[in-house]
């Protein structure tokens, strides 16, 4: 690689606002503006929505095999090509809610929000043209065609933010890695493992677990030097002031320590502040109703049933969810366990639930026309999701070449066009659906 330079009905309804949000004065910017397109003078401040606090001359990309990525872990892409299905996907987000961008009490009232993870920023800009009063900051390890998302939707003042709050890194115990993947069949349990289940919960506890089993004690150190006046800054994300709402969405596989990143997330909130992560599984038609095989069992596992639909769609997905595993950071919706939040110190947690169709077999034309964009989205997202995983990390029998990735990602490509619009499978076609998710918690008032 060469790094470049360049530029289903809701189960529960949102919850109703609680008191009005905390006033907070406008937050300096973590870095000092640069002379950007996107900052520049006063007057022109009149005429532009954003403002940038970093140019995307000073960010470093990587070209590889023909996608751009913001560093060389990351899985998903950065181009052009991503932002415009990010751009449907935001519409998909939005249809499954009604026209909705929240389901947390986004009011007037809300001074602070953050948007964790913005990529090209259409919630965030969203947010900002429907409440033209609130603050909203847009945070991202990589430049987006920032301008092009505010310019198709015509307002809204966002602070775009380019930092890479990944402070803690991909798992390093490819041994607890390893049996988890032995362990684990996507085709059974999509959301890749039981947050229960672990052992060590976050990095810190992960890292002492290691050095306390290691045969050559690990020395302890004082969290600063007592002979200097200031302590050594602690990780963290620093953000001058507090946000009344911090948003994620679309981030499994993001980060491997999600219990540090909730642990963030509860500090930066203002007391009575909200968060609110949104995503989705894609669960295959032979995974509906899929039990797992006794232990001992020959039954073949679920998803590898002779004669089921999309073969290569099956195999790129199995190939995907153990590349992951490999990369340090495994996908799946397990983020978005109720303990996680509630483990932070969250109160208040609640979940909505939407399916999504895929494809255009609803007869509600609006359900039709979600269910086309999603299916879009589906379709375009093969390459985005698997070239780098397979490639860089490869599934659990070998390393892929790029030629292999593409060349199965366009077979897969026609076994959904095939049986989406084919004769063939109408009952499987018919209620095959996304499942899309949204999880809220609030800090006490009192914290």
């Amino acid at each position: 690689s060469v790094p470049i330079r360049r530029p289903k009905t809701m189960e529960e309804e949102p919850p109703q606002p609680d008191d009005p949000a905390r006033d907070h004065t406008a937050a300096p910017h973590k870095r000092a503006r640069t002379d950007s397109g996107s900052s520049t003078s006063a007057e022109s401040l009149c005429d532009r929505h954003s403002t940038r606090t970093l140019d995307s001359d000073d960010v470093d990309f990587v070209d590889e095999n023909g996608r751009v990525y913001g560093n060389d872990t990351y899985f998903m892409p950065c181009d052009q090509a991503e932002q415009d299905r990010l751009a449907i996907q935001h519409q998909v987000f939005v249809g499954a809610l009604k026209g909705k961008l929240s389901t947390t009490p986004l009011t007037n009232a809300t001074r602070r929000v953050l948007d964790l993870g913005t990529g090209p920023g259409n919630w965030a800009v969203a947010v900002a043209e429907q409440f033209p009063n609130t603050e909203v900051v847009g945070v991202d390890m990589a430049v987006w065609d920032i301008e092009t998302t505010e310019a198709d939707a015509g307002g809204g003042r966002v602070t775009w933010e380019i930092d890479d709050l990944d402070i803690w890194g991909v798992e390093s115990d490819m041994d607890d890695l390893t049996s988890r993947l032995e362990n684990y069949n996507p085709f059974v349990d999509p959301t890749a493992r039981n947050p229960l289940d672990s052992p060590a919960k976050t990095k810190a506890a992960k890292d002492s677990q290691t050095h306390s089993q290691s045969e050559t004690p690990y020395p302890s150190s004082p969290s600063f030097n007592p002979y200097t006046l200031d302590p050594d800054e602690q990780p963290g994300w620093h953000f001058s002031h507090p946000f009344d709402l911090i948003h994620l969405r679309n981030c499994k596989g993001t980060f491997a320590y999600w219990e540090d990143v909730y642990a963030e997330i509860y500090k930066n909130l203002a007391p009575g502040g909200w968060v609110e992560v949104a995503d989705f599984e894609l669960v295959l038609p032979t995974m509906i109703n899929a039990t797992t095989p006794s232990p001992g069992s020959e039954e073949p596992a679920p998803g590898y049933t002779d004669g089921a639909p999309l073969p290569t769609i099956r195999k790129l997905y199995l190939a995907m969810m153990e590349a992951s595993f490999k990369s340090g950071r495994p996908l799946g919706t397990f983020y978005m366990h109720p303990t996680y939040l509630e483990d932070a110190g969250f109160k208040d947690v609640r979940t909505t639930y939407v399916n999504v169709p895929i494809g255009q077999w609803p007869e509600d034309p609006e359900q039709k026309k979600i269910g086309k964009m999603f299916l879009v989205v589906f379709y375009e997202s093969l390459e985005a999701h698997l070239l780098r995983l397979l490639t860089k990390w490869g599934d659990k029998d070998k390393v892929w070449t790029v030629e292999e990735v593409l060349e199965e990602v366009e077979r897969g490509k026609r076994e959904i066009m095939d049986w989406s619009d084919g004769p063939g499978g109408r009952e499987s076609r018919e209620g095959w659906c996304a499942n899309f998710k949204w999880i809220v918690g609030r800090k006490s008032k009192n914290a």
